[in-house]
């Protein structure tokens, strides 16, 4: 074999990993919730107070807990807003797209500070969606 097909090959076996490996965990995380406990879920956020900006972190959905983990020392002074409820689910614009990863979904919220966006997904967006919804009841 030459050398283009070895790497060829070497990639797709790699790529091939990688997606059972995030399949794996994320498989994980729906058997976790749904026994009750509580999960940490990848996503981005978009808080009125840092208009503009994605940030990065988990949202940690339980029983009775919803709460904003950053990933980055931007998001650390930032939380989820009181009475934070969704309003609807879309697709990324193409300028979106651009700075988030374009197979996710974003949820928008309203909130006592504004409108938040949560980026996150498909195979997440239901935990993220349940949890909202009982965030925004109580």
């Amino acid at each position: 074999m030459n050398d283009p097909v070895i790497e060829l090959v070497i990639a797709l076996v790699a790529a091939g990993l990688v997606g059972w490996l995030f399949h794996r965990k994320a498989k994980q995380r729906a058997d976790s919730a749904a026994q009750g406990d509580v999960i940490e879920v990848p996503c981005l956020l978009m808080h009125p107070s840092v208009a503009g900006r994605w940030l990065r972190g988990r949202m940690v959905i339980g029983p009775s807990t919803t709460a904003w983990k950053p990933r980055t020392r931007a998001g650390a002074a930032v939380s989820l807003p009181a009475g934070l409820r969704q309003v609807s689910v879309r697709s990324p614009s193409l300028r979106e797209a651009v700075r988030i990863n374009g197979g996710s979904r974003i949820v928008e919220c309203t909130s006592s500070e504004g409108a938040v966006l949560v980026a996150v997904m498909p195979n997440e967006l239901e935990h993220v969606i349940t949890a909202l919804g009982r965030s925004g009841s109580e």
